[in-house]
């Protein structure tokens, strides 16, 4: 009885630390007090915290369970549950940086992408510079080659097909593509840098939702055929060497919503 209810407390006790740990990386980072570096550093002990505190919320659960008693049942509860919540974000981000290209920088088109004009004039620690004969490891779960290094851009054919292929042509013209595009860029919530009619580009930055990491958009719509028009995409991290897919993903759901 009294191992159960301490194991109850002991698990709520260490998810609040948890919280309060992870609460402040995310709150210093954001506020500029702490580098991105810094946050990630201090997500590691607040990570452990969770873990332990979902351990020891099994812990209780195995012994209420044994003895079909409920002592300490609403701060075990809390602690189960909270702690699967807390160690969801940090895990999977660990979890997309084994699975995901280690890339900075997705296309849908890697030989010929789109090119930044407005935010070029920014310098980012990230070069602007799109390398698809740069050679890297291709890792992941579903990687055909894996331990073997290969070109990003033939890492980026063979990881996302869905977005490399020819699949952004539309029936209709450049002009209603690039309109069409503008307002998913509006709907999506990017934030726009600049829209240009006669090139037919947008460019555009977006925030990753916990640190607040930037990453720069651009997009590119060209005449396809006799009547319809193809768009491409570059979504490139200003820092850090991996992306954890964030890049990819973010393309996808561009893609997505042009389609509705």
């Amino acid at each position: 009885m009294r191992f159960q209810l301490i194991a109850a407390r002991t698990a709520f006790a260490a998810l609040l630390l948890a919280v309060l740990a992870g609460s402040c990386a995310v709150g210093l980072v954001r506020l500029g007090l702490l580098t991105d570096k810094g946050g990630r550093a201090l997500m590691i002990p607040a990570t452990g915290l969770g873990l332990i505190a979902l351990a020891l919320a099994l812990l209780w659960l195995r012994s209420a369970l044994a003895r079909n008693q409920g002592e300490g049942k609403r701060m075990g509860l809390i602690a189960l549950v909270g702690s699967l919540v807390f160690l969801y974000p940090p895990l999977s981000y660990v979890y997309c940086g084994y699975s995901e290209l280690p890339i900075h920088d997705a296309t849908t088109d890697p030989e010929d992408p789109p090119q930044f004009v407005a935010l070029a004039k920014i310098h980012p620690a990230n070069s602007r510079v799109f390398d698809g004969t740069r050679r890297i490891p291709y890792q992941g779960v579903d990687a055909r080659y894996k331990g073997q290094d290969v070109t990003v851009a033939y890492a980026l054919h063979d990881k996302y097909p869905t977005l490399t292929k020819p699949h952004a042509g539309l029936l209709v013209s450049p002009q209603k593509a690039y309109w069409r595009c503008f307002q998913r860029v509006k709907n999506l919530g990017w934030t726009l840098v600049d829209a240009s009619e006669k090139d037919m580009r947008i460019e555009a930055t977006d925030k990753s939702f916990w640190f607040g990491r930037i990453s720069d958009i651009v997009i590119r719509v060209r005449p396809a055929g006799a009547i319809g028009s193809r768009v491409d995409v570059r979504s490139e991290s200003r820092d850090g060497g991996k992306d954890h897919g964030r890049n990819a993903a973010r393309i996808k759901e561009f893609f997505l919503q042009l389609k509705l």
